[in-house]
């Protein structure tokens, strides 16, 4: 389904290694994949453009992701971290589209330039959005694998993914709230950090 919506295009410099620095300019929706890919600190945003773009179609978009990313395993991987269907990548642009005022204005006047501080806070909130979208889908998968013993579930917890750990942890919490599952949950995600 094509339609017009204003997309932020940003500017990323990816420090590969020590001689070699790579500037890209990527849709906004791109950004937490590449930090996937190469690490959050080694890219940079050097700066960002809102742009009205006629006749976007998100599965297209999708398609493109899936073909640029799906080339090897890793990087399809931090694809799919984040947007894993059609479905995410819709809900992460429908987030960040303003409302109809909003837009109407922005057509016609040129916003003012953003603090870093406010670029650093959109950014956090589009990776929170890419994620709870990401654990939203994959908390319903729990109701099962929650309804075993405590034993049953922490064996199970290291063929876990990081978001999928969120996302038990949450459920779990909302639910039964097992301390001592809860706990397990807790140290298999600090075991990972180590």
């Amino acid at each position: 389904m094509a339609k017009s919506i204003i997309l932020t295009f940003v500017t990323l410099l990816i420090d590969r290694d020590a001689s070699t620095k790579l500037p890209t300019t990527v849709p906004e929706f791109e950004q937490p994949i590449l930090e996937e890919i190469y690490g959050e600190e080694l890219v940079t945003e050097l700066e960002s453009k809102d742009m009205q773009v006629e006749d976007f179609d998100v599965g297209a978009a999708f398609a493109g992701l899936v073909k640029k990313y799906g080339g090897n395993a890793d990087s399809d991987a931090a694809r799919a971290r984040y947007f894993n269907r059609q479905r995410d990548l819709e809900k992460f642009i429908d987030s960040r589209q303003p409302s109809s005022a909003k837009a109407a204005a922005k057509t016609t006047s040129t916003a003012p330039a953003k603090t870093a501080a406010e670029k650093r806070a959109e950014k956090n909130a589009a990776k929170a959005a890419a994620k709870a979208a990401k654990d939203e889908a994959v908390a319903t998968d729990f109701t099962e694998l929650l309804a075993g013993d405590v034993a049953s579930i922490t064996e199970k917890l290291k063929d876990l993914s990081d978001a999928d750990l969120v996302a038990i942890e949450a459920a779990e919490a909302e639910g039964q709230g097992r301390e001592d599952l809860l706990a397990a949950i807790d140290d298999e995600s600090e075991s990972r950090k180590q």
